[in-house]
């Protein structure tokens, strides 16, 4: 239901968006491949933007920064992108609005070698996410805290790219621990991988529970 109303809704604002007579398009970016970004998948496959007059080019970029910075520099119109990305763009002086948000908080969870079974042994380990300062990032260092574990001092957190790359990082011991969306996580528990945290079972965008 909420993908639903979603995908209604990201129609019905992009309308107000629409491109100047003599524009060819509209230019929407989406980052990284979580559940979360399903209802602008949907509007791009069904062709909803094009049935309401708008000739959109939908586009995916690997992380939220990289396509917030092509916003800025007048490369994309319109970007699918976390709560994070926005309110730390805002904080450096960036003039940019949000005009809905659809996941009131985060999708992943935190992943980690089948060797790992308890949340104490995550000090001193390795963690991967997609970039520093990335929505996946934030998440993960949220996610530690409220597990027990400084991120800053009891863990190592370094950029392993896009869920594909983490999750073969992870899969190859190259990160010990990592934070990632749906399929990934049901892959994960298919080689034993352990479960340490979800966020899909939070009332906030910071919360978490021990699963």
């Amino acid at each position: 239901m909420r993908i639903l109303a979603g995908i209604f809704a990201i129609t019905a604002l992009l309308l107000f968006v629409r491109p100047a007579v003599g524009q060819e398009r509209i230019r929407i970016a989406w980052a990284g491949a979580s559940p979360a970004n399903s209802p602008i998948w949907v509007v791009q496959e069904k062709g909803f933007l094009k049935k309401q007059g708008l000739d959109a080019e939908v586009i995916s970029i690997t992380a939220s920064p990289i396509a917030l910075q092509a916003m800025l520099a007048g490369e994309l119109d319109v970007i699918v992108t976390s709560v994070t990305t926005l309110v730390n763009s805002r904080l450096a002086g960036a003039d940019i609005v949000m005009i809905m948000g659809m996941v009131p908080t985060f999708v992943d969870h935190i992943i980690t070698l089948p060797s790992i079974t308890k949340v104490e042994q995550l000090k001193g380990k390795t963690g991967g996410v997609n970039r520093i300062g990335s929505t996946s990032d934030l998440g993960l260092r949220l996610a530690l805290r409220k597990l027990g574990v400084d991120p800053e001092k009891e863990a190592k957190i370094i950029t392993s790219g896009g869920n594909p790359e983490r999750f073969a990082a992870l899969s190859k011991g190259v990160v010990q621990f990592t934070i990632m969306p749906e399929p990934f996580v049901r892959e994960a528990k298919s080689w034993d991988s352990k479960i340490s945290w979800t966020s899909a079972r939070s009332r906030s965008p910071s919360g978490g529970t021990r699963s």
